[in-house]
């Protein structure tokens, strides 16, 4: 059975990263901190990128307000051991 939490691993895997709002339209994981904390408990190595992005407000003088949100990435040695370990399996 699939879950959430192996279809954000499995995301992870595969090299790329993810933001909250694409783990809602994606996934439909509304609390993806608690999924990476989880995965964190777990051993893998996830870093948190923090981002400035506009909002649809904007300040005084017309600039678009800035928010700060996190996009998760996999850390790059897990990705390459993953790979290996699947190189290995398709030789046999």
């Amino acid at each position: 059975m699939e879950t959430q939490t192996n279809d954000i691993l499995q995301h992870l895997k595969d090299g790329r990263r993810l933001t909250q709002k694409e783990a809602i339209n994606n996934y439909g994981a509304y609390r993806l901190s608690g999924i990476i904390y989880q995965l964190r408990k777990q051993g893998y190595d996830i870093e948190s990128i923090p981002l400035s992005v506009p909002t649809r407000y904007k300040t005084k003088d017309g600039e678009p307000k800035m928010a700060q949100i996190v996009e998760y990435k996999l850390n790059d040695s897990i990705i390459d051991n993953v790979k290996k370990f699947i190189e290995t399996i398709k030789q046999t």
